[in-house]
């Protein structure tokens, strides 16, 4: 007799969608900082989501601000920026942006962007120097999460500056190592989890450590970035650290997973720790690059970590394909994205014995699919994790973690100049029409809405 596939999806559907009601029922009121409209975070994310205008050049602000060096340049650009949209905003906003650049009423309106701009920052950056993130990295430990820390930092435009972001990356391992190990709450979050070896783990931007990495350029691009990964790993090691690299661009991928590939086949590197790669199911080629991922991890003969994101250049990809009149890499509509996420889940925990699963989204239907489909394939809490990004879904977060699950918050540090073009994506991210936050969290979208079974589109 053989079995039903559809009974057998519908039941894995019915679990899902209950799950993710609890969720939600745990969540109740309580809303991410970014959304409460007590701080100007919260003010300024209700005003874009419902003054497009005002969003798209607040965002232009927010992108060029570190750039202005005066007080009048500030408010010039403030006057310029946000003037029309101002007064479909309030009264007190329309005052500010309204001042002459030279007057005292332009020097407050400027304190008052930069300190604003700040807050924003500090909501979704942890601190600037390893140091500085200690404090926040021990207070999500407290709260039982666990976290890997992103050194902000776009492409560099000179081998200066690759150094300068490489030498970042081995102070933080130094810091960390030290630091972190020593606190009471650095036991285990959850005994016996794979994630868990280490209390500190750090994500690279392999990008940031070569000027010259591009696809033009990619026989060298490879070589260099593996001798300064193979660093990383080294320090990694000597400070028991958990490493992830992080996924790009399309155009730079196919380098990123050379490099992973590369360095953690050799012989010197076959006993790091679940070294951690990040697959984006926006990707239309994702699937391909999974299977070859799984390859390498049985070539290996040792596990490694896959964390599952739907994407974060999904914007900027798909400009630059319009521009060029190219078909783009990307599925277009969300829900495909969505949909294939959840494929891509369902291959990584049937082959769970490879990899180290580490599905990282917002979005309580795909968290509760991955959760519900390893149940159902005799997984446990200790098999996998959930990741999510730090000062975006703390409820979230801790809905999940109070249930048993680890949930690794990921954890930008920097300076605020390198951290805006961060900023923004994260800007443009919890405002989008689309977001799964959004929809949750200002727009108060029904559940049954929220948890339907996504399918693909395009």
């Amino acid at each position: 007799m053989t079995s039903n596939p559809t009974a057998h999806s519908t039941k894995l559907h019915s679990e899902i969608v209950s799950f993710g009601r609890e969720i939600f029922r745990d969540i109740g009121e309580e809303q991410p900082s970014a959304f409460n409209k007590n701080y100007w975070t919260g003010r300024i994310m209700e005003w874009s989501m419902t003054q497009p205008d005002f969003k798209t050049n607040m965002f232009r602000l927010v992108d060029v601000l570190p750039s202005l060096q005066s007080s009048r340049a500030i408010a010039a650009h403030v006057h310029e920026y946000l003037s029309e949209s101002a007064k479909h905003i309030h009264g007190l906003v329309e005052w500010g942006v309204s001042a002459k650049p030279n007057s005292l009423r332009g020097k407050l309106t400027s304190a008052v962007v930069k300190q604003s701009v700040r807050q924003m920052a500090q909501q979704f950056i942890a601190g600037e120097t390893p140091s500085s993130a200690l404090k926040q990295l021990r207070r999500l430990r407290k709260l039982q999460l666990s976290f890997t820390v992103d050194l902000l930092g776009e492409y560099c435009l000179s081998e200066k500056e690759a150094e300068v972001y490489m030498n970042r990356y081995l102070e933080a391992l130094e810091v960390f190592g030290k630091e972190v190990p020593a606190w009471k709450e650095s036991q285990p979050i959850i005994e016996g989890h794979p994630g868990e070896i280490s209390p500190v783990c750090v994500s690279v931007k392999l990008s940031a450590l070569y000027s010259q990495c591009g696809p033009l350029n990619y026989t060298k691009s490879v070589q260099v970035l593996s001798d300064r990964l193979r660093s990383i790993a080294r320090m990694a090691k000597e400070n028991n650290a958990l490493v992830y690299i992080d996924a790009e661009d399309t155009a730079h991928n196919p380098i990123i997973y050379e490099v992973f590939r590369t360095v953690f086949g050799e012989k010197e590197f076959l006993d790091f720790p679940y070294p951690g790669i990040v697959l984006q199911a926006y990707a239309r080629e994702s699937e391909e690059i999974l299977y070859s991922l799984l390859s390498f991890a049985k070539e290996r003969g040792k596990p490694i970590a896959v964390r599952l994101v739907k994407g974060a250049y999904w914007d900027a990809e798909t400009v630059t394909s319009n521009q060029n009149d190219w078909p783009s890499p990307l599925y277009s509509i969300k829900e495909s994205s969505d949909a294939n996420y959840e494929k891509l889940s369902r291959v990584l925990i049937d082959n769970h014995e490879y990899v180290l699963p580490a599905f990282g989204s917002h979005n309580i239907r795909s968290l509760a699919f991955a959760c519900c489909y390893a149940k159902e394939k005799g997984l446990t809490e200790k098999d996998f994790e959930l990741q999510m990004l730090y000062g975006m879904a703390e409820p979230i977060a801790r809905a999940f973690s109070k249930r048993g699950y680890l949930v690794r918050l990921y954890v930008p540090l920097g300076e605020m100049i390198p951290g805006m073009g961060y900023l923004v994506r994260r800007l443009l991210e919890n405002t989008s029409n689309e977001s799964f936050l959004r929809h949750t969290f200002f727009d108060d979208a029904e559940v049954e809405e929220l948890l339907k079974e996504p399918h693909l589109q395009d």
